[in-house]
């Protein structure tokens, strides 16, 4: 049993993985670095999930020119968010007898010689001094939804918070409440000044808006009233690998594409061969030959010719997918997609590594390697005063040509002397124990016998 124990450690150090070289991975991208700065980011070409041995890219390394393994992280994925210009809407005020109420009113538009102005009537027969019950906000020439309004009263003083109640409507008759007793205006005192000039509600597309105050007495007299819209988020710039499809061989209506790697993609998009073609589609994906068929999304793909204009089916959202199998199965009944060849674009955000120049050049970013463990920084650690909040200014650096290392062959499972040798000296172990405690057991059988 002492000789076994020093053999058992023994076989555990072999198994420690030794330091990785550029040698134990297939495949490498030269990496050019423009001046001399410490940190660089780099977005992967399309190579390297081509031969990457797992579909999250633990196996990436950059190497310096010492053959060094250097310091990395993946950087998130960034969208920049805008927030578009407030757009300055036609408004009507909403002038009525005193004791009128916004249920009494009947709206309508009047448009000659390019002008348009509002019919107002009230169906009570009260008469008397006006007072400013509202305004009325056409913006039905917005494609855009809203998420809010932004009055301005122009030079004068507003010297009062006042309520308002913000509608919504498309025919003028039937109104819907986006905001109740919102305040509005401004206050001033001991040298401070409060100003509140807007009202904020879910984004909306309507074609007219009504601002009621709730206390016409109290009205604020507007010069202007402008739409604000919401966010745009601007998607980082996508990839795009294109695949023809082939028909499944027996199989009516299916067709088969082979990316040719796991790339991350998220959006799908097909060029039908023929015109005037509408047909439903399944999606389906796997990641392994083996594997079977997993259902992905359903969809209508169409492309047509109407008044001289090509139209056709926009892209198609799938998540995030890393499968390198896609099948696509046409509706029969659709009349499936006509002669000729069925395209498939293939789109992802490709990511982006952060890496430290530490040593000398060139750097490498090698990849392919079946045995590799995790070897990524957060990019908290990497980067110094790494905020999500604020884009840190990284020199940015390109690849070049790909360079073959150990080949293919290191993205297969290769056979490992060092692990098959502590699984062996570990079942050997089992099997000393076991017999140990067998023969132990005979001879303790043996004393009760005597």
């Amino acid at each position: 049993m002492k000789t076994l124990l020093p053999a058992l450690l023994a076989a555990a150090c072999l198994s420690a993985s030794a330091a990785e070289s550029p040698g134990d991975f297939a495949f490498a991208v030269a990496i050019q670095t423009p001046g001399g700065d410490a940190l660089y980011r780099l977005a992967m070409p399309a190579t390297v999930y081509e031969s990457a041995a797992f579909a999250d890219l633990r196996d990436l390394r950059v190497f310096n020119g010492a053959d060094e393994v250097v310091p990395y992280a993946f950087l998130p994925v960034e969208r920049s968010a805008k927030k578009p210009a407030p757009v300055v809407l036609p408004i009507f005020p909403l002038r009525v007898p005193r004791d009128a109420r916004s249920e009494d009113l009947d709206l309508s538009f009047e448009k000659s010689a390019g002008k348009t102005s509002v019919r107002l009537s009230s169906r009570s027969a009260k008469t008397g001094p006006q007072v400013l019950l509202g305004y009325l906000i056409d913006a039905s020439a917005l494609e855009a939804a809203l998420d809010g309004i932004e009055v301005n009263w122009g030079n004068s003083v507003a010297d009062r918070l006042v309520t308002a109640r913000l509608e919504s409507g498309d025919d003028l008759k039937h109104w819907n409440a986006l905001a109740a007793d919102a305040p509005l205006g401004a206050l001033a005192h001991a040298g401070q000044r409060l100003e509140r000039k807007t009202i904020e509600y879910r984004p909306l597309k309507a074609k007219y808006l009504r601002l009621m105050w709730s206390d016409p007495a109290r009205a604020i007299e507007l010069k202007t009233i402008a739409g604000l819209s919401p966010e745009q988020y601007a998607q980082p710039p996508r990839a795009w690998k294109e695949i023809v499809a082939v028909r499944d061989a027996g199989k009516s209506g299916e067709y088969l594409a082979d990316l040719g790697g796991r790339f991350p993609l998220d959006r799908l998009a097909l060029h039908l061969p023929q015109e005037n073609t509408i047909v439903p589609i399944q999606f389906l994906s796997r990641g392994k030959v083996e594997d079977k068929w997993m259902l992905v999304t359903r969809s209508v793909v169409y492309r047509l010719r109407q008044n001289g204009r090509e139209l056709v089916s926009p892209e198609i959202s799938i998540g995030t997918n890393s499968h390198r199998y896609w099948l696509l199965r046409v509706e029969p009944a659709a009349g499936g997609i006509g002669q000729g060849s069925l395209i498939v674009k293939a789109g992802w955000t490709p990511r982006e590594i952060a890496f430290a120049a530490r040593g000398p050049a060139p750097f490498r970013l090698a990849y392919g390697n079946e045995k590799a463990q995790p070897g990524s920084l957060g990019i908290e650690t990497l980067v110094p005063g790494w905020r999500t909040d604020r884009q840190t200014q990284i020199s940015v650096a390109t690849t070049g040509p790909v360079q073959e290392l150990a080949g293919a062959a290191a993205v297969r499972e290769r056979f490992d002397m060092r692990k098959w040798g502590l699984w062996t000296a570990l079942i050997a172990g089992v099997a000393v124990l076991a017999w140990m405690v067998w023969r132990l057991t005979k001879q303790m059988q043996r004393t009760d016998a005597k």
